[in-house]
């Protein structure tokens, strides 16, 4: 009877484990936000930048109303409180969502929920004297109109202004804070999401004066394509800089040269930036293209905003770890 011998293992052999015979843990995709909260960012940064740009260009008022209210401000309100809803609805226990406003000292969430809540209480209030249900006005004996023509309106106006830019930038911010994820860890992110949702929201105000058969003032294209030039030198400056950090440098290879290349590139990049801004350029010397120009703008823009912000939460990665404290050390 043959008595088997069993092998012996080469002095220095590890477990055959991936996670015991491995120094370095690779690069990790994080998977909670997505699609959801780039729709959210999206309608909050539009709804902001729309109110604080059509009252800072005084159009408010020329721009239609709906029972006694400026349209414009129909649509800020909406968008704000669609995405606020989608928020809530992302938490999982929407009867939770009040907790978002009790840390205001540590949460920029917390931040974002009370710039939220002041910018629609503020709104409202503002424009509430100018409601209109039917022939009546039931509110019009308060002290001030929805142009902000007094005192205590216009208080309301800068609130709700000041508020709305919080809306607009605070997303970008609560991304930005943490060190976890180095391509979102820049100050890069927030104004990225600021001036995307600026330029979207111009491009918004620029559609409403052309149904309104409003003309589109120069002014208007000058401010617009500050924007999208801004815009463009952030993003590109943000893949420049610190390009070989670990973390960021597998994000950066994913817009790229990886999976996302064609819908940031050509999509968030040429689409949505660089040939805006050649058709602002454009309609600033040839008058009679500024309404096509309008709608070609908007038609590109709110894409290539939620894009960008999706693509900026695909490519959250964090860096690869090379030593696990307490057990391994290479």
């Amino acid at each position: 009877m043959s008595v088997e011998t069993v092998p012996t293992r080469p002095v220095g052999h590890v477990p055959e484990n991936v996670f015991m015979d491995r120094w370095v843990l690779e690069p990790k995709t994080q998977r909670v936000w997505g699609a959801p909260h780039a729709t959210w960012f999206t309608l909050m940064g539009v709804g902001g930048g729309l109110f604080i740009l059509a009252r800072a260009l005084d159009r408010d008022a020329d721009l239609g109303h709906w029972l006694g209210i400026p349209l414009v401000d129909w649509i800020s309100f909406v968008a704000i409180a669609v995405g606020g809803l989608i928020l809530i609805g992302d938490l999982g226990r929407p009867w939770r969502a009040w907790r978002a406003f009790v840390n205001v000292r540590r949460s920029v969430i917390s931040w974002g929920a009370w710039a939220d809540l002041i910018f629609l209480t503020a709104g409202a209030l503002l424009v509430l004297p100018d409601l209109r249900i039917g022939s009546a006005r039931p509110f019009e004996s308060l002290p001030w109109d929805s142009n902000a023509t007094s005192a205590s309106g216009r208080t309301l106006e800068i609130v709700a202004m000041i508020a709305a830019l919080g809306v607009m930038i605070y997303a970008g911010i609560v991304l930005a804070r943490p060190r976890a994820i180095p391509y979102w860890h820049s100050p890069s992110i927030p104004l990225q999401f600021l001036l995307s949702s600026a330029a979207t929201a111009m491009a918004v105000l620029l559609v409403m004066e052309f149904a309104n058969d409003v003309a589109i003032e120069a002014s208007e294209l000058w401010i617009t394509a500050a924007f999208l030039v801004a815009l463009l030198a952030l993003v590109v400056g943000h893949l420049l800089t610190r390009s070989d950090t670990p973390g960021k440098k597998e994000s950066r290879d994913r817009l790229l040269r990886g999976q996302y290349r064609l819908p940031f590139l050509g999509g968030v990049v040429i689409l949505g930036t660089v040939v805006p801004l050649a058709l602002t350029v454009v309609a600033l010397a040839v008058t009679d293209a500024r309404d096509a120009l309008a709608v070609v703008l908007l038609v590109l823009l709110l894409p290539a905003g939620f894009a960008l912000r999706l693509l900026t939460l695909r490519v959250g990665i964090f860096p690869p770890l090379k030593e696990v404290p307490g057990i391994f050390r290479p």
